[in-house]
């Protein structure tokens, strides 16, 4: 019997018992995505009960209901009240301006069956330091509240209207973290075949993480490749194959402390190699 709480991360229970993908999937079309391979390495190892819950527009209740039969047993917590209790606006959301705030409503997008991550981090990257990105949706976007918070993001709220209504603001860092010297054009090379070989054998297969996108949909290679590289150890490099260029990928790395080698071998057949400065 695994012992659990709200707190208990998604991929804890996976490991536990991979029964509980379906068991959890099966509360809310959001949860769906941890079917999927990809986009579960992306969510679970971030989400807990609680926030998947959040993100489905369900309870921790519900969780209880489904995992209990798998053999997991619940721990009563002692703060489980004080977890429902409305946080107030952070001072910098109630002194912005409306003007300050740039809400998207992304649920047209869901809607019709895609995923809005590449149109959201290109409205953020839009958005000017010390202003706020207002993300609309029917689920807490949690996975999407990590990614910015990594670098991006000063702080983050949510606000909750209904179980089906959630406005997730994100406050933009007044300065960007100290960059480098180099320029993002030498951050980014393009190799021929030998000189890409010679930057794969500065490291051992040990040190080397190969993934291949080529066969995954819009925006699928860049929440793995930007996932990965997220648990990356320095000294370790991300080996890619790829299909394209990634243009949006490089964008979003441009500001970042990677190095990018990349051989376009052929159409359809594109190497990368990334790994941190």
């Amino acid at each position: 019997m695994e012992d659990i709480t709200a707190k208990t991360k998604i991929s804890e229970l996976i490991k536990a018992n991979p029964k509980s993908i379906d068991a959890i999937a099966s509360l809310a079309k959001p949860l769906e995505k941890l079917k999927n391979p990809i986009l579960r390495k992306i969510m679970a190892s971030r989400v807990t009960i609680g926030e998947a819950a959040k993100m489905g527009g369900t309870t921790v209740e519900e969780f209880k209901r489904v995992l209990l039969p798998l053999g997991f047993t619940f721990k009563q917590e002692t703060s489980t009240k004080e977890e429902t209790i409305s946080e107030p606006k952070p001072t910098w959301l109630q002194q912005a301006n409306k003007s300050d705030i740039d809400f998207y409503d992304v649920r047209p997008i869901i809607d019709n069956g895609a995923d809005p991550l590449k149109e959201i981090l290109g409205r953020f990257k839009t958005t000017q330091p010390g202003k706020i990105l207002c993300i609309i949706n029917n689920f807490v976007p949690t996975p999407l509240i990590h990614l910015l918070k990594q670098e991006k993001a000063e702080d983050t709220f949510v606000e909750t209207f209904s179980d089906k209504e959630f406005y997730t603001y994100f406050l933009k860092k007044e300065k960007e973290a100290s960059q480098s010297s180099e320029t993002a054009e030498e951050k980014l090379q393009m190799n021929d075949e030998e000189s890409f070989a010679a930057i794969c054998s500065h490291f051992t297969k040990d040190q080397t993480k190969e993934i291949d996108v080529r066969e995954l949909e819009m925006p699928g290679p860049m929440q793995l490749i930007l996932a990965e590289l997220e648990e990356l150890p320095v000294g370790h490099a991300l080996y890619i194959n790829h299909k394209r260029v990634p243009v949006y990928l490089l964008e979003e790395l441009a500001d970042k402390n990677y190095q990018v080698h990349i051989n376009n071998r052929e159409e359809g057949n594109v190497k990368m190699l990334i790994f941190k400065k």
